[in-house]
């Protein structure tokens, strides 16, 4: 599709995969679930705060399982390496970590809605 135009702007290649792709969206379910399980963890870590170890324990269970969803969520949405590097990074800030989990569940379920997937409050059922 070269034109002998130099005034033309440059095409891109346009990503034409179905939405229906099951091994994205699956990546994404699962992703999902991970988020979601990380994010009731959380606030189960915030109620357990004044245990010590368990707190501890429980946070770092929860900090590994939204790094997962994360990635398995960036993965299956097409997100570059930088995307998932910033986002894993913002799970290390209180507070911002909740907020890139919520929107990132909030993506997924819009996603997965639109492909026939019922969404749930713990993540995703196959149609």
């Amino acid at each position: 599709m070269s034109s002998d135009n130099p005034y033309e702007a440059p095409q891109s290649q346009v990503d034409d995969r179905p939405l229906s792709d099951s091994a994205d969206l699956q990546q994404i379910a699962s992703g999902q679930k991970l988020v979601i399980y990380s994010i009731i963890l959380n606030f189960v870590t915030m109620a357990a705060r004044n245990s010590g170890g368990l707190a501890l324990a429980l946070s770092l269970v929860a900090l590994v399982m939204a790094i997962i969803g994360i990635v398995r969520l960036c993965g299956g949405f097409g997100h570059a390496t930088s995307t998932k590097v910033l986002l894993v990074i913002g799970c290390f800030v209180p507070l911002v970590n909740l907020v890139i989990l919520v929107v990132l569940s909030m993506k997924a379920t819009s996603r997965l809605r639109e492909a026939g997937y019922k969404v749930g409050l713990l993540g995703a059922s196959p149609p």
